[in-house]
């Protein structure tokens, strides 16, 4: 019994821990306007063609964002932010992709 519910804790921390390194991107500069899906911050590239702004879920995130695709060209770093605040991206240049990463990404 005592292993069930050590494994369910574990099990339950981890997918808060995981939700909780998050970014959602929107086509407006308030967090407004079209809305992207949810995506982790565990450094994966992803699109961001079209989005003006975005929002760290439940954690604190840094952002790197490009001017070109797969995370390539010119680079614009945002953060650390604060969880669940605003962030309009201005940087002068058109951004086609980023990457996120979650409050651990200092301690790699």
């Amino acid at each position: 019994m005592h292993l069930t519910l050590t494994s369910t804790f574990l099990a339950i921390l981890l997918a808060v821990q995981v939700n909780a390194q998050s970014l959602i991107a929107f086509s407006g500069n308030e967090c407004n306007g079209a809305v992207g899906i949810i995506v982790p911050c565990d450094g994966t590239c992803f699109d961001f063609t079209g989005r003006h702004s975005y929002e760290g879920l439940g954690s604190s995130v840094t952002v790197e964002l490009f001017e070109d695709a797969d995370c390539s060209g010119e680079e614009f770093t945002f953060g650390p932010d604060p969880p669940n605040e605003c962030i309009d991206v201005i940087t002068g240049t058109p951004i086609t992709s980023f990457r996120c990463f979650g409050v651990l990404k200092s301690s790699m």
